[in-house]
């Protein structure tokens, strides 16, 4: 069977974008956390690469390494999110009206937190996230890449993943 290639050239167009991301922020924030993230995202980078020469087994040990290493770096990472959604917090004028470019940052969760309440914006912040992974699960299986049951298994995990993170970790930065 061979692999489907329009899904990694996208794979590794991402993990390239995600990288480049990350370094301009390890570069501007001048936070170490930010260059083990970007480590992260340039193994996993590395692993689709490694996948397109059909080297299977060495993807494979990449994944497991990039697991250990995001497992590790998670709790500075979170820590390191909850200051800048504190940061964010302050800086944010809840009085201003919202627009979409408050999305690319917290100050649009906080404004919708002031608005409606932690619960109600939780559950914002969790449809979004549904429906922005549900947005890309739905054009990978029009493509064929994934089948729809695997789309939909996702989706249901992510919504769950989300409501624990946001409630366990975000939580704790809106309370402060």
């Amino acid at each position: 069977m061979e692999p489907p290639y329009a899904a990694i050239f996208l794979l590794v167009a991402i993990c390239g974008l995600a990288g480049v991301a990350s370094i301009v922020k390890a570069r501007r924030k001048r936070e170490n956390t930010y260059y083990l993230i970007t480590a992260v995202v340039f193994l996993m980078f590395l692993a689709v690469v490694v996948v397109l020469f059909n080297q299977f087994m060495l993807s494979f040990a990449l994944i497991v390494v990039i697991g250990m290493l995001s497992i590790a770096i998670l709790p500075k990472a979170m820590n390191l999110y909850r200051q800048e959604i504190v940061k964010q917090r302050q800086e944010a004028d809840v009085s201003t009206p919202l627009s979409i470019r408050d999305f690319l940052t917290w100050k649009a969760w906080i404004k919708l937190k002031a608005i409606y309440g932690f619960r109600k914006m939780l559950l914002l912040y969790s449809l979004f996230n549904i429906g922005t992974i549900g947005a890309i699960l739905i054009t990978l299986t029009a493509l064929g890449i994934i089948n729809t049951v695997m789309a939909l298994r996702t989706v249901i995990l992510a919504g769950i993943v989300s409501v624990i993170i946001v409630y366990r970790q975000i939580w704790k930065a809106f309370k402060k």
